[in-house]
């Protein structure tokens, strides 16, 4: 349903793009704009690169978003032997880890997307580590006003809800194929859609 909430000339931010699913989607709806996707592990940026990176209005970067610019380091899971997407996460604690792990570069995302003269669309899976980005992210989402399709997870719960609701978002669910307004007791980790009541007219049609 991503596609009735993009249009072609939009913006959009693909954080934690991962292996390209979402950034291929985006930029099939968007072929006039441009979708920024931000793959702070080198492995899944070098697919990114292969498999995308002729695009014309994508643009793609190998580094993670945070408060600081410097490194950080990954957590990088195994299933049955191999690392799999969808479970690496930014450590938090900086103790060593059972698993195998990476550095990775850093950013501040208001440094890397201070040329950008407007935002439509974030969409954000990073494992845990949304509240410390989307805290950097508040005057961005206050200046443009972009949806956001994000996973929350259960720790981050707590402070992601009010954020967005004091910003003026309203959270949608999709139910049976339409948007549904949530009445904020989802409770369920998993994907949240926040939109500003200036974008409500892609939601009600």
């Amino acid at each position: 349903m991503v596609k009735e909430l993009i249009q072609d000339g939009d913006v959009v931010i693909d954080i934690g793009a991962n292996l390209g699913y979402f950034s291929k989607t985006f930029s099939r709806l968007s072929p006039n704009g441009k979708v920024i996707c931000i793959e702070p592990l080198p492995q899944y940026y070098s697919i990114l690169k292969y498999f995308l990176g002729s695009r014309k209005n994508i643009e793609i970067h190998n580094v993670a978003l945070g408060k600081d610019a410097g490194e950080v380091t990954m957590i990088l899971p195994k299933s049955n032997g191999m690392i799999r997407t969808g479970l690496p996460y930014i450590s938090k604690s900086g103790k060593k880890s059972e698993h195998p792990t990476q550095q990775v570069q850093i950013v501040n995302p208001n440094s890397l997307l201070k040329n950008l003269s407007k935002i439509d669309y974030i969409k954000c899976d990073i494992e845990g580590f949304e509240w410390i980005v989307f805290q950097e992210l508040k005057e961005l989402l206050e200046q443009y006003q972009p949806i956001v399709q994000i996973e929350i997870s259960t720790e981050n719960r707590r402070e992601m809800i009010p954020f967005f609701t004091d910003l003026g978002y309203v959270q949608y669910g999709i139910y049976n194929f339409k948007f549904v307004k949530e009445n904020g007791k989802q409770i369920e980790p998993g994907d949240y859609l926040f939109v500003p009541k200036s974008r409500k007219r892609l939601i009600i049609g």
